[in-house]
């Protein structure tokens, strides 16, 4: 892995299909489309395995203010999971991206979100805290 590639706007893009896992609180899950080359950055070798590619999911909980990036890669053989850590600024950066993304098709804020998706008026009070 190639941590010194340090992940930009210009590198993803967040895909405005998102959900919330209430399951486990108020996470939201986003597609994080990849514009950057991923076997550079992961020290992945898909480019030479037709049919293979990354998926990067984000993994935000608003509420505690936490990221984790999950990434998957599907193969014709099958598929392989690994966590990426992101860096305390492609965090911040993320973070915000999802929260542009948000706000610009909901007009919402990622927690208003949330407690819109879980239509749960006994968490109306934890938004103000």
């Amino acid at each position: 892995m190639n941590d010194k590639i340090e992940l930009t706007r210009a590198d993803i893009s967040v895909d405005p299909d998102m959900e919330v896992d209430c399951d486990i609180g108020e996470e939201i899950t986003a597609y994080l489309e990849t514009w950057f080359d991923v076997d550079r950055k992961f020290g992945l070798d898909t480019a030479s395995k037709d049919g293979t590619w990354l998926n990067m999911y984000a993994k935000y909980d608003p509420f505690v203010d936490t990221l984790r990036i999950e990434c998957e890669i599907d193969s014709a053989d099958g598929s392989s999971y690994f966590d990426y850590e992101p860096t305390d600024a492609e965090a911040c950066m993320i973070k915000d991206m999802i929260a542009e993304k948000i706000y610009e098709i909901y007009g919402q804020t990622p927690q208003e979100f949330c407690l819109d998706v879980r239509g749960d008026p006994s968490n109306e009070m934890r938004e103000m805290t």
